[in-house]
């Protein structure tokens, strides 16, 4: 008797998810754009084609299909994609979310609140700046996902480049609420003919008629777009902030000569001096040359630690010259400069905070120490001028 009365409870409580929904009515999202047109939201939603996921067929079916939909409210932009749509769409195994130049010029705030509300999107997914709103259309021939070929780009330019920086929705969110700490996003263009680039036949080609390319990255303040950096200054970002994987750095000589180094494992570490409105940035690793074209004998020890000199002076050059352009141009702590300065003294740092922008800023001294060791010289020791 006793344990009937134990099991009647049970059968209430384990009655399944009371959410739950079948996969087949449900639009899976691989990616999303939002733009601004005739002042209102402009949503485009990049919606997987299970027909051709599931056939084994080379069918002509596209593997994605977009949907699009306006409206004055974001929320309201999504539902009206039912109208096109027979399925709602499902937003958890979302890549990747672009928002349009259009939005970013006016600020980004209304995007997050509203994606920081429902319960159904994740927050691993990678947030872009566009220049055009079309990017989702424009088909690929490696990946069958425009969204994926873009996620795939990113992670790619990231590691091998160092131009491109990684940001997901979650890091965004970070960096949102930390009032000490400006945003800054990686960016991508369409190049080419557009209507051509939307269009299966784009990927039966050797060279496309259109691509969507990443760009350099986009500087925010006050969370409004309010340009891009250059391809230098992206690396430079990428390098304070500690990003940079791997990348080439190049050291010029007399007579067109040439030595190409390729940075490894580089690590950074910022250090401040509030009081002297100081900030050193030490920066660490290895490289290896990856091109000579310099007559030298690289057998020579001498020859070695002299590249690698002029490898370390070229970096912190480089680093210096960027931070004081970014600084000039745009005038926006994107390196977060004030946080250093707040976890360093909190104290001093809220008796100046008021005038960051406007004395300290604008001030700050820069020391660059860069610890670059050259570990290898390719399968070639002493060069093919030996």
């Amino acid at each position: 008797m006793r344990k009937f009365i134990l099991i009647i409870p049970l059968l209430f409580i384990l009655t399944g998810c009371y959410n739950y929904r079948e996969l087949n009515d449900l639009a899976i999202i691989s990616g999303v754009s939002i733009s601004m047109e005739d002042e209102e939201y402009k949503v485009t939603l990049e919606i997987v084609n299970p027909k051709k996921q599931q056939s084994s067929d080379n069918t002509s079916e596209p593997d994605f299909i977009i949907y699009s939909a306006s409206d004055e409210s974001i929320q309201k932009a999504f539902r009206e994609v039912i109208k096109e749509s027979p399925k709602k769409a499902y937003g958890a195994q979302m890549d990747v979310l672009i928002i349009d130049e259009s939005v970013a010029n006016d600020g980004i705030n209304k995007i997050l609140d509203f994606l920081a509300r429902d319960p159904e999107v994740r927050s691993e997914f990678y947030v872009l700046i566009s220049t055009d709103n079309e990017v989702l259309q424009v088909t690929t021939p490696l990946d069958n996902i425009s969204s994926q070929n873009i996620l795939d780009s990113l992670k790619s330019n990231n590691t091998y480049l160092g131009i491109s920086n990684l940001v997901t929705y979650h890091d965004l969110i970070d960096n949102y609420l930390n009032n000490n700490i400006e945003l800054a996003l990686p960016s991508i263009e369409v190049i080419g003919n557009e209507k051509e680039g939307e269009s299966t036949q784009n990927t039966e080609k050797t060279e496309t008629d259109a691509s969507a390319i990443l760009s350099n990255i986009a500087v925010f303040k006050d969370n409004k777009l309010l340009g891009y950096l250059t391809e230098d200054e992206s690396l430079v970002y990428n390098f304070v902030m500690g990003n940079v994987k791997t990348t080439l750095i190049k050291n010029e000589y007399d007579n067109d000569e040439f030595v190409i180094n390729e940075i490894i494992n580089t690590e950074t570490k910022l250090e401040s001096i509030p009081e002297d409105n100081k900030v050193t940035i030490n920066i660490s690793g290895k490289a290896s040359i990856s091109e000579a074209n310099y007559k030298c004998d690289l057998n020579e020890s001498d020859v070695i630690e002299k590249i690698e000199k002029d490898l370390n002076k070229e970096i912190e050059e480089m680093i210096s010259e960027g931070i004081s352009s970014i600084i000039a141009k745009y005038n926006s702590d994107i390196f977060g400069f004030a946080d250093l300065y707040y976890k360093t003294d909190p104290k001093y740092y809220n008796d100046i905070k008021n005038d960051w922008y406007n004395k300290y800023f604008k001030n700050i001294n820069i020391e660059v120490n860069s610890n670059i060791n050259i570990f290898e010289k390719g399968n070639l020791n002493g060069g093919l001028f030996q």
